[in-house]
């Protein structure tokens, strides 16, 4: 049995993603699947890493608005993309064994973050219930 994942589609996009499987006689899953394979397989290194630092730039963004997390959790996404830029300009300079380091210290430092984020949410939520009882 081939394990399932659902695609929402806009309404708007609806008509288009109906005339594509008329026109073309494929599914719409065997059709994006060979796009998003055609896409990452041109997915070039500079453009990976440089997706990881709009990533996290956007994940430190929403933590800002969370004004109930520790401060630190933003120092630890800090450092996830300093690294990530430092990634990105090793790779620029042609260092590509100190590019892959950067890279997986960022992701190690954005994956630190989240789980920092996660479990501080997690002990306000009890925090909360302790004190309302």
């Amino acid at each position: 049995m081939m394990p399932n994942k659902t695609i929402y589609v806009k309404d708007a996009d609806l008509p288009l993603f109906e005339q594509a499987q008329e026109l073309l006689g494929e599914s719409v899953s065997s059709m994006f699947a060979e796009f998003l394979k055609e896409r990452v397989g041109k997915v070039t290194p500079a453009e990976r890493m440089g997706e990881l630092d709009s990533q996290i730039s956007r994940k430190r963004s929403a933590i800002k608005k969370e004004h109930n997390l520790p401060q630190f959790i933003d120092g630890v996404y800090a450092e996830a993309q300093t690294r990530a830029k430092n990634a990105v300009s090793c790779l620029r300079a042609g260092d590509v064994r100190k590019a892959k380091a950067f890279y997986y210290a960022a992701n190690v430092y954005l994956e630190r973050a989240e789980r920092a984020a996660k479990d501080a949410r997690e002990l306000e939520e009890k925090i909360t219930e302790l004190v309302g009882e």
